[in-house]
C-alpha cells in the first residue's frame, strides 16, 4: 500500500493491525475489531495514532492579526493556553478546512485535516505572500518532525498521570507545553466525545510516548485504537467529518457549526457567508436513526413519499447502541426532529427518522476527578 507512514508504523503492524490508505497516509483501521475498540473508549481508554493530521504554526511580528484574518471565529478573545475550534474559508465562503486553533502569547499552532494539509498550507501561504503580510507572518509546517497521540476515554486522566503528565487540571479546551524545552504540547481535546487529552510531540519522541501508555494495557483496559473506531466515536457524537460532512460547497449554517463563525469581526470570505446566512438555509443537516433493517452509508438518497429530498454523507451501526445511524442533508422541510423519511439502501427504501444529536450523550466537559 502507497502512502506516507507515521513513526510509529512498525508498532502498529506488530499489533496485527489491518491497514487502510486515508488522506495519503498508511493508517490503522482496526487492531482487535471496530466495536472493541469504540466500546474500550466508551467504558475505559484508548490510545489513537493521530501523526497524519498536519501541524502548521503562524510565527511572525502580524501572526495573530493575521490568523484573527483568515479564521472565522474570534482567536483575539482567546487567551493563551486556550484552544478553539474555527474554520477556514475562501473568499466565497467555502469551507477550506475545520481545524483546532492553539493561542500562544504570540503565535498559534494549528491542528488540521490530513487530506486537507497540503491544500491549507498552499491557501496560507498564498494569503501570507500578500503586500500587508510580506515578510511578517511564516508559515511552518511543523508537522513532518512531529507526531500526535490522543488518549480518549473515562480512564485517560488515570492514563496520563500514570505516565508521568499532571496535567489533570486542565479544563476542556486548554492546552500547556511541558518538556525542558516545551517540545511537548499536552491539550484537553478530542474528536470522541469522551474526556481525552491529546499529545503533540517530537517524532523522534512517539514510540518511546506510545509504548508508556501501551504498558497500561492490563491494568487501566487501555487499547489501541484504528480509524474505524475513530470514525464511529465522533458520529455517535454527530460530529462532522471534512469530506464527508462538510466540503467548499457546505455552508456552515446548513451544516450545525455556524457558531465557529463570528460575522462581528473582519475575516476573509465574511461578506460571502453573510449574505448566505441572510438568504437562509435551503437545507440542514440532521441525524437519524434507520428504522428498518440495512445501514445507510455516504452517498445514499434520501427520499419522501418517492421524492429525493436529500443525501447521506455518514453513516454505521453506533456500537454503543446497536442501531444504524447516519448523517444526511435533507431539505428544509423534512429537517424538523421526529420526522420520518426514508434511506435508500441498494435500491430498497429502508424508513428512517430525524433525531437530535449526540446520539449518545457526550462527556468532554465532565470534571476531573484528582
Amino acid at each position: 500500500m502507497a502512502g506516507n507512514v507515521t513513526p510509529l508504523a512498525a508498532r502498529h503492524k506488530a499489533l496485527g493491525a489491518r491497514f487502510t490508505e486515508f488522506g495519503g497516509w498508511e493508517m490503522p483501521v482496526q487492531y482487535t475489531g471496530i466495536i472493541d475498540e469504540h466500546l474500550a473508549v466508551r467504558q475505559a481508554c484508548g490510545l489513537f495514532d493521530l501523526s497524519h493530521m498536519g501541524e502548521v504554526e503562524i510565527r511572525g511580528p502580524l501572526a495573530l492579526e493575521f490568523a484573527q484574518r483568515l479564521m472565522t471565529n474570534d482567536i483575539l478573545k482567546l487567551a493563551p493556553g486556550r484552544v478553539q475550534y474555527s474554520l477556514l474559508c475562501n473568499e466565497a465562503g467555502g469551507i477550506i478546512d475545520d481545524l483546532l486553533v492553539y493561542r500562544h502569547p504570540d503565535h498559534v499552532t494549528l491542528a488540521v485535516n490530513a487530506s486537507n494539509t497540503v491544500k491549507d498550507l498552499d491557501w496560507l501561504q498564498q494569503m501570507a505572500a500578500k503586500s500587508s503580510y510580506r515578510g511578517q507572518v511564516e508559515i511552518v509546517n511543523v508537522g513532518a518532525e512531529r507526531a500526535i497521540l490522543a488518549v480518549q476515554g473515562p480512564l485517560a486522566p488515570t492514563a496520563m498521570q500514570a505516565v508521568g503528565l499532571e496535567v489533570l487540571d486542565l479544563p476542556y479546551m486548554a492546552f500547556r507545553l511541558l518538556g525542558s524545552k516545551e517540545e511537548l504540547m499536552v491539550s484537553r481535546t478530542g474528536y470522541t466525545g469522551e474526556i481525552g487529552y491529546e499529545l503533540y510531540l517530537p517524532a523522534t519522541e512517539a514510540t518511546s510516548w506510545w509504548d508508556r501508555f501501551m504498558e497500561l494495557g492490563d491494568s487501566l483496559g487501555l487499547k489501541p485504537i484504528g480509524l474505524g473506531a475513530r470514525d464511529t466515536l465522533r458520529l455517535e457524537m454527530g460530529y462532522t467529518l471534512y469530506g464527508n460532512d462538510i466540503d467548499e460547497t457546505t455552508t456552515p449554517w446548513e451544516a450545525g457549526i455556524g457558531w465557529a463563525v463570528k460575522l462581528d469581526k473582519e475575516f476573509l470570505g465574511r461578506e460571502a457567508l453573510r449574505e448566505t446566512k441572510a438568504r437562509g438555509l435551503k437545507r440542514r443537516l440532521v441525524g437519524f436513526k434507520v428504522e428498518g433493517r440495512g445501514i445507510a452509508r455516504p452517498g445514499y438518497p434520501i427520499q419522501v413519499a418517492g421524492e429525493i429530498v436529500g443525501e447521506v454523507t455518514s453513516g454505521c451501526i453506533a456500537p454503543s447502541l446497536n442501531e444504524a445511524i447516519g448523517l444526511a442533508y435533507v431539505d428544509l422541510a423534512w429537517a424538523k426532529e421526529g420526522t420520518l423519511i426514508e434511506t435508500l439502501i441498494r435500491n430498497r427504501a429502508v424508513t428512517a427518522k430525524t433525531v437530535s444529536v449526540p446520539f449518545v450523550p457526550s462527556r468532554v466537559r465532565d470534571s476531573v476527578s484528582q
